[in-house]
């Protein structure tokens, strides 16, 4: 022994260098005990635990967030809530289609349209008005009628067709109708000669002469003008008065007498044969 570890200085070197390697080895015997009793004590079951697996809340904190989320999210409906819901959709879906949706006052769109209407019928009762305008009645039926290719203009048309009213210039049958009413036959009848002074005086002698195509003008007391256009000539006996009823569109009459069919210019004594002019409204 003596030849391995030698004597002196040299032996108790040694010694304490193996006392020193002793507790270096106790140290880190203890050491390796305490890391494997830790949190690191099972690697196996630390390795299968997923990534980002948080910690448990601690309990005060629980309880503060369950505080936050009663007041801040509703209250749980109950079953009879969640039930009626539906039923209240429904409800007013079913009132919304009853109940009509309001209409907007247009009065003064109403009062605006009235106001154009009357300025509109008084323009056409001032203006010659065509077969498609409508005419306001005027309260005095008497005409005037002008016929440009007789040579007569502003002849007073009056009611009735008795001699009293023929000196007055043209007689208007009574019973048909007038120029201001849609669908009218207005049946105007006048004396070849008539009596000298008057408008009557000779007022439908050239009555033969209009051919078709010719105008014929009727005024009213409103000052509204009807125009017409010659479209037939007739030749019938003194009592046939088919000739006075409607035509089926608006139409006047001009009648006088001739002294026999075909004979315009005889003048009479016997008038056997009504002459009649007939114009559609233009």
């Amino acid at each position: 022994m003596t030849r391995f570890f030698g004597s002196g200085l040299g032996r108790r070197g040694l010694y304490l260098l193996g006392i020193v390697a002793l507790f270096a080895i106790g140290a880190l015997a203890l050491a390796d005990t305490g890391m494997l009793s830790g949190a690191d004590a099972q690697p196996a079951a630390r390795a299968i635990e997923p990534i980002g697996v948080q910690e448990a809340t601690p309990e005060p904190i629980a309880e503060i967030a369950a505080d936050t989320a009663d007041k801040t999210e509703p209250e749980a409906k109950t079953e009879s809530e969640d039930k009626a819901e539906p039923e209240d959709k429904r409800d007013q879906i079913e009132q919304a289609v009853k109940e009509p949706t309001p209409v907007p006052d247009d009065s003064s769109a109403s009062a605006s349209a009235s106001a154009s209407a009357s300025t509109s019928t008084s323009a056409s009762a001032s203006a010659s008005t065509s077969s498609s305008t409508p005419a306001v009645a005027p309260a005095d039926t008497t005409m005037y009628l002008s016929v440009p290719a007789m040579g007569i203009s502003d002849i007073p048309v009056v009611e009735g067709i008795t001699e009293a009213s023929l000196s007055q210039g043209v007689g208007h049958m009574p019973g048909t109708g007038y120029p201001w009413v849609p669908g009218s036959n207005t049946y105007i009848a006048g004396h070849r000669i008539g009596y000298p002074g008057t408008p009557s005086d000779h007022v439908f002698w050239n009555l033969p002469n209009l051919v078709v195509g010719d105008q014929i003008y009727l005024a009213d007391t409103n000052g509204t003008t009807y125009t017409y256009a010659v479209s037939e000539i007739l030749e019938v006996p003194i009592n046939d008065m088919s000739v006075t009823a409607p035509t089926g569109g608006d139409t006047v009459s001009l009648q006088t007498c001739i002294e026999d069919y075909g004979d315009y210019w005889t003048p009479g004594p016997n008038w056997n044969v009504r002459y009649v002019v007939r114009a559609n409204r233009v």
